[in-house]
């Protein structure tokens, strides 16, 4: 019996539990925070975070055995990939999580983007900022340009400045809330962005791929996929598997990919070194990254997958959200009115488990509300 615990639930564990359901031998656990747990069949037990990642280890370890630990989230993979040498040892486990000599290039977006430019990545030009040098980095970028925060999930933080006096008004601001922050110049891009989702395991082989092009997101000017369709596009695959080689990267890496709207050029922006809320893109697409990950970790064969673009994933929450801000929602009604076909599938909707759409829906007020309360106080 392998035993696996996902540090952290979220999307992302449904999406990794359901992709392991059928796996042989498989006994699935996840521990998150109280307001993102959603109790599944996909779940064989679920924990919940109790003091910080290290205390709840030793409350879940205490409990049971575990094989395997896979991070849900940037936190989650940053603590394991920091401490996986002790983790490992003191528990007798794997830890499903790149080195940190690797992982602290990625998880640092600044440090990622001079990466890139060390190494001839495309990428947007990007100069790390301080109180000192904000009219300096304003002349080197130009304008519009983004403050973007080092250290961020999603889109959080990231503030377009049409100006230096603006850039000079809104950057003590993001700093005080977020930490170290770059300015980097604006892309004007496509009205669609990429994921581009590798495994490469300890061999340097990569040769299991998905790309997602997302084509609606929320927040509607930059934020997370509330609709996206796999595709091929071998350019990506190949550009994002120098980056992983250059890197020495062993594990799962998410990269968001713009293209220019003029040259059509592609720019990385970032990798993420966990599974992508959007991983079952790539499931009902004919890849099963999680069955990937489980299987090189331990050290088992992973059978032979073929991918086949052309399906559509939904996030049905965030795309009423898009659908009640965006511009664009009734040149798109007719689109987005198509709600069945054989490639149709929805990232919060899964058909061997309907009850997690209800536990999303709560957990979505409940949070909601936690969010209001906390303003209210402030």
């Amino acid at each position: 019996m392998k035993r696996i615990l996902l540090l952290g639930g979220s999307l992302q564990g449904l999406s990794f539990g359901e992709s392991l359901f059928h796996f042989k031998d498989c006994w699935v656990a996840a521990v998150s925070t109280s307001y993102d747990i959603v109790h599944s069949r996909f779940f064989d037990k679920v924990y919940e975070i109790s003091g910080g990642f290290e205390d709840t280890l030793n409350n879940v370890f205490s409990d049971t055995h575990f094989d395997i630990i896979v991070p849900m989230g940037d936190k989650a993979a940053s603590f394991l990939s920091k401490n996986k040498k002790t983790i490992e040892e003191k528990y007798h486990v794997r830890c499903a999580v790149p080195d940190y000599k690797s992982l602290s290039i990625a998880e640092n977006k600044s440090s990622f983007m001079t990466f890139c430019r060390d190494n001839n990545i495309p990428h947007p030009l990007t100069v790390s900022l301080a109180m000192d040098n904000l009219s300096t980095a304003a002349d080197m970028v130009g304008f519009p340009a983004l403050i973007k925060p080092d250290f961020s999930v999603g889109a959080r933080g990231i503030t377009r400045v049409e100006s230096k006096d603006e850039l000079i008004q809104q950057y003590p601001t993001i700093r005080e809330k977020f930490g170290s922050c770059s300015l980097q110049e604006y892309i004007d891009n496509m009205d669609y962005y990429y994921n581009v989702m590798l495994y490469r395991d300890k061999d340097g082989d990569m040769s299991h791929y998905a790309v997602i092009k997302i084509v609606r997101m929320y927040p509607v000017k930059g934020g997370s996929s509330s609709c996206s369709l796999t595709v091929e596009n071998e350019e990506l695959v190949q550009l994002c598997r120098s980056v992983l080689d250059k890197l020495n990267w062993v594990g799962m890496a998410d990269f968001d990919v713009l293209q220019r709207l003029d040259t059509k050029e592609y720019k990385i922006i970032e990798i993420n070194p966990r599974v992508p809320a959007s991983l079952r893109a790539a499931y009902v697409s004919g890849v099963n990254f999680p069955e990937i990950i489980v299987s090189d970790v331990l050290g088992l064969k992973s059978r032979e997958q073929d991918y086949t673009p052309g399906k559509t994933l939904r996030y049905m929450g965030l795309d009423l959200m898009w659908m009640a801000k965006s511009p664009k929602r009734f040149k798109s009604l007719g689109a987005w009115l198509h709600f069945v076909g054989k490639d149709i599938f929805f990232q919060d909707i899964f058909s061997k488990d309907p009850s997690t759409w209800y536990s999303w829906l709560i957990m979505g007020y409940l949070k909601i509300g936690r969010k209001k309360k906390a303003l209210r106080k402030h």
